[in-house]
């Protein structure tokens, strides 16, 4: 990426079943950076698509596959899958659902770094992966609840799952939405756990800000 007309490619994937709900909004907001950079960008709703996680086939760990960074099982998610490993930069947004990513964002995850990684180590008992430059890769989350209810929430689950990104791919970041609002109308809803008033609030003052550091997020990731 040293060359002065490279364009970096981007592929933003929202893992959320909501295709204009906070997630997707922090998603876009990415993109829009990323592309204010002069990136391609592809933005991708999971949830249109039919696939599964990871099949155990073994496809991608066979002696003939082992240096062909791709996932061999035939469904709606294979290209999608070809257009990551072939990235500079993959962002994944998802809500916290009981302390975890969505099963679209799992099962993804799953397909993904089954095809990029091996059953190999180096010399220094490092993992060997098949994707020979460095992608930068990136986690959103969104959830309901307070900052200070975070570390109930999977915290360590969440960090596992980076550190795989990080091993495989060469770099993970993060980005947190807390407290965002999750229905149009509280009082339709049953709930006596969330305050209306203080959803509102911060969606008029939290969100923004989040919304912002996604779109810095998009640019700081398509710097070269």
């Amino acid at each position: 990426m040293n060359n002065i007309n490279y364009t970096m490619n981007v592929v933003v994937l929202n893992a959320s079943p909501r295709k204009r709900g906070n997630t997707a909004q922090l998603c876009k907001k990415v993109a829009e950076g990323a592309k204010s950079n002069n990136a391609d960008v592809e933005y991708i709703d999971l949830y249109s698509y039919d696939f599964k996680g990871c099949m155990s086939c073994f496809a991608c760990h066979l002696k003939k596959n082992i240096e062909n960074p791709l996932c061999f099982w035939r469904d709606d998610l294979k290209e999608i899958l070809k257009t990551c490993l072939e990235a500079d930069a993959i962002v994944l947004g998802s809500p916290i659902y009981y302390g975890s990513i969505t099963s679209y964002a799992q099962a993804f995850l799953e397909r993904l770094l089954f095809a990029a990684d091996t059953y190999l180590i180096d010399e220094e008992g490092n993992r060997v992966s098949k994707i020979k430059k460095q992608v930068k890769t990136a986690m959103i989350y969104t959830m309901n609840v307070p900052e200070e209810w975070a570390n109930l929430n999977g915290e360590d689950q969440l960090k596992i799952m980076r550190g795989y990104l990080t091993n495989i791919f060469g770099e993970c970041v993060s980005l947190y939405a807390y407290d965002t609002k999750q229905f149009k109308h509280y009082s339709a809803y049953v709930n006596n756990m969330f305050d209306a008033e203080l959803k509102e609030e911060s969606e008029k003052t939290r969100f923004p800000k989040d919304l912002k550091k996604s779109y810095e997020l998009g640019k700081r990731l398509t710097i070269e």
